[in-house]
């Protein structure tokens, strides 16, 4: 007879304290496998962020090094889209392992509730129900009514709700890079890095930058990723960035500070986040001064920048041309800046006139 761990959730992510859990309960109860069960429908929590198949990816990340711990789909499995009852997922599973012995592990705060769960009697008589504590809660009669064995795990704050709220410490690294690259929780993981107004600007140009590649036959995926990330490190503090500029970007240092970003986003996009792509690096790079080397992908995220409708101007003329041809809206937008900058008499970067040369067949200079 094997004894078989069973935990559901979101698992939207899957975070630290999931996979200190799941070590515990194969430690403390000798479990021969731990099926890790993701919800279809979860009765206790709105629907999930991430896509099934990315939330799968991601518990197979995160539990490589967990060889008794696998993903079992077979809630994702059920054809109906009603919502997802443990009690019916313990029949299954029942049937599948009639002779082995299960273990249902859930956290304490669903532990102190598990009288209002439906036919909680009838699956504590089928599976040895297990718990664990949770920062906040207390254990109260159910622990005993149900028969619930108490395994030890330090409480923490680990949270799926954490991370969503920006804290990207509680996830696995190769988790979040799987994350970024995939360009899940953006939203969630760059709002704590900008102001509000900010913050709607990244999201608006994101969707933008995505619209214009979907319209140029390009990546929308990779243009989404490199707006959200684009200004990442606009409002980081002045000495911080003038520190990282000298010591990774010294070729840049006498740029003007307010054009640091455009070097900063892709430096935190590559060593806070893990964006490993080249191509969205190269396109948060060139978003602000452009380059002679823009490939398409970057022309998306530049004009989405320039041609936020959230600036306060009518741009919608210009955007209908970067949504039929990216390349002509962007040399109309490189003689826009042009002209603005002509008329507020402001300095315009040497960088500026090599780009206009090679896309526009014209020399401002001359």
């Amino acid at each position: 007879m094997k004894k078989i761990g069973i935990i559901g959730g979101s698992f939207d992510p899957i975070h630290l304290g999931h996979t200190k859990i799941i070590k515990a309960a194969i430690e403390q109860l000798s479990l021969d496998q731990l099926l890790i069960i993701p919800t279809k429908n979860n009765p206790w929590k709105e629907k999930t962020i991430a896509s099934n198949q990315q939330r799968i990816r991601m518990i197979e990340i995160a539990t490589e090094d967990i060889p008794k711990a696998t993903v079992d789909t077979v809630e994702l499995e059920q054809e109906h889209n009603d919502k997802n009852y443990t009690i019916d997922t313990v029949k299954i599973l029942k049937k599948r392992y009639p002779d082995d012995q299960l273990f249902y592990i859930v956290g304490m705060d669903q532990a102190i509730q598990f009288d209002k769960w439906k036919k909680a009697k009838k699956i504590a008589e089928t599976v040895q129900m297990i718990t664990f504590d949770r920062k906040g809660y207390e254990s109260n009669e159910n622990i005993k009514k149900y028969h619930f064995l108490v395994i030890k795990v330090k409480p923490s704050a680990e949270s799926s709700t954490a991370f969503r709220q920006g804290d990207i410490s509680v996830v696995d690294k190769e988790v979040l890079k799987y994350i970024c690259n995939e360009g899940i929780y953006l939203e969630q993981i760059v709002k704590v890095y900008m102001s509000k107004k900010r913050f709607l600007h990244t999201c608006s140009v994101a969707e933008l930058a995505a619209e214009f590649a979907r319209n140029n036959g390009i990546d929308e995926k990779k243009a989404y990723i490199a707006g959200m990330f684009h200004d990442v490190a606009k409002e980081m503090d002045p000495d911080e960035a003038l520190q990282l500029m000298k010591a990774y970007f010294p070729a840049f240092v006498d740029k003007p500070a307010a054009i640091y970003h455009q070097w900063l986003s892709a430096y935190m996009a590559q060593n806070v986040f893990y964006i490993d792509d080249h191509e969205i690096l190269q396109a948060i790079t060139n978003h602000t001064t452009a380059s002679p080397d823009m490939a398409k992908l970057d022309m998306c995220v530049y004009c989405a920048d320039k041609l936020d409708p959230l600036r306060g101007y009518d741009s919608s003329l210009q955007i209908q041309v970067c949504n039929k041809d990216i390349v002509q809206g962007f040399c109309n937008e490189l003689n826009n800046f042009y002209e603005f900058s002509k008329k507020k008499n402001r300095n315009i970067d040497e960088c500026f006139f090599e780009v206009y040369k090679v896309f526009c067949k014209g020399d401002l200079n001359g």
